[in-house]
């Protein structure tokens, strides 16, 4: 399996608009037309795919403005969002592949120096949260209550320093 991350172009393609998540999974994550509509009027917010050998099998956002967004978030923080694989695609290994591929690169992606990358996680995904763990990401102990899904845990995955 060759994976692959590559910022999104304008126009919006078809195989971006047809990544999907399971009608039980909506409330986490959204549909990702609208995500990338509300996204693209955000300066500091890029979009990305997920190819598995040349399929788009996932999408995310990276959030350079999040500690104005989050309050507890540091600033020069990064916020992962709206990170997804594809209802076709999960059980495969994906998810954590392609989430540590982006906790390795994301800072070299946005051309910045390492730093913390956050992530809020619905406290009712307990598969997401445990995947998330698996990957590095550490609780805060503390919860995001602006969630229109319900209480989010917060999330940190601490970038390692150049030598």
């Amino acid at each position: 399996m060759t994976l692959v991350i590559r910022q999104i172009e304008v126009p919006i393609t078809e195989e971006l608009v047809n990544l999907s998540v399971d009608e039980s999974q909506l409330p986490f994550v959204g549909i990702t037309s609208e995500i990338v509509q509300t996204s693209l009027s955000k300066p500091l917010e890029t979009q990305w795919i997920i190819y598995s050998n040349d399929i788009a099998v996932g999408f995310f956002l990276l959030d350079q403005d999040y500690a104005n967004t989050m309050k507890d978030a540091p600033a020069g923080a990064v916020g992962l969002r709206a990170y997804f694989i594809d209802q076709r695609y999960q059980g495969l290994g994906l998810a954590k592949s392609s989430l540590s591929l982006i906790t390795d690169q994301f800072h070299s992606w946005l051309n910045i120096a390492p730093c913390e990358l956050y992530l809020t996680v619905n406290c009712k995904n307990t598969v997401a949260y445990q995947l998330y763990q698996k990957v590095g990401f550490e609780d805060t102990e503390e919860l995001y209550l602006g969630g229109a899904a319900g209480p989010q845990h917060i999330m940190c995955f601490k970038s390692k320093k150049p030598r």
